[in-house]
């Protein structure tokens, strides 16, 4: 199933990403109903898990104060997130539904280091429909069980939202 276009740039410019993931990338519905409640750095987030496959899970992070947290803060809530899901990304959104920053962190060599991705209400959405299309499972990759390798899924995640890799290669190829 190719990436429809309008309908994900739609999905991008209502901040609908329960209904990106599921209705146009090909995700599951989370199993988890129930908001998670982290607190981290005297500060209070609400998660709420939007999609899910193969065990790795999308949420949608919103402070309490309203506000997209710092840095040190994002590691922190990851770090949280990262006990009950092992994949993990994560969507932190404002209060307005204004800006979002996607947070996936790549794990190599034994170190972890963060990948954000900022999206904010207005933008054509070019640069996120490319990520996005790395994203999409169709049915015909699912076995006969109705799953997919949570490899796979991890694999689609780095694709998408691993920049240096993706930056390296423009560069090497701008060098040839």
């Amino acid at each position: 199933m190719p990436l429809n276009i309008e309908r994900t740039r739609e999905c991008l410019r209502e901040f609908s990403f329960e209904r990106l993931f599921i209705e146009e990338l090909g995700w599951s519905r989370p199993l988890r109903k129930a908001p998670l409640d982290i607190d981290v750095k005297e500060s209070r987030f609400v998660c709420r898990h939007i999609a899910e496959l193969s065990g790795a899970v999308v949420l949608e992070v919103e402070a309490h104060d309203g506000s997209i947290p710092d840095a040190k803060t994002r590691a922190g809530v990851h770090k949280e997130v990262a006990k009950l899901h092992h994949e993990n990304l994560l969507i932190f959104v404002d209060r307005e539904r204004t800006q979002s920053l996607w947070y996936w962190v790549k794990r190599q060599d034994g170190k972890q280091v963060p990948r954000d991705h900022l999206y904010f209400k207005g933008q054509p959405g070019d640069l996120f429909l490319g990520k996005l299309n790395q994203m999409v499972f169709d049915l015909a990759e699912f076995d006969a069980e109705g799953k997919v390798s949570i490899v796979d899924v991890a694999r689609r995640l780095q694709s998408a939202l691993d920049v240096e890799r993706v930056t390296k290669k423009f560069f090497r190829d701008f060098q040839d």
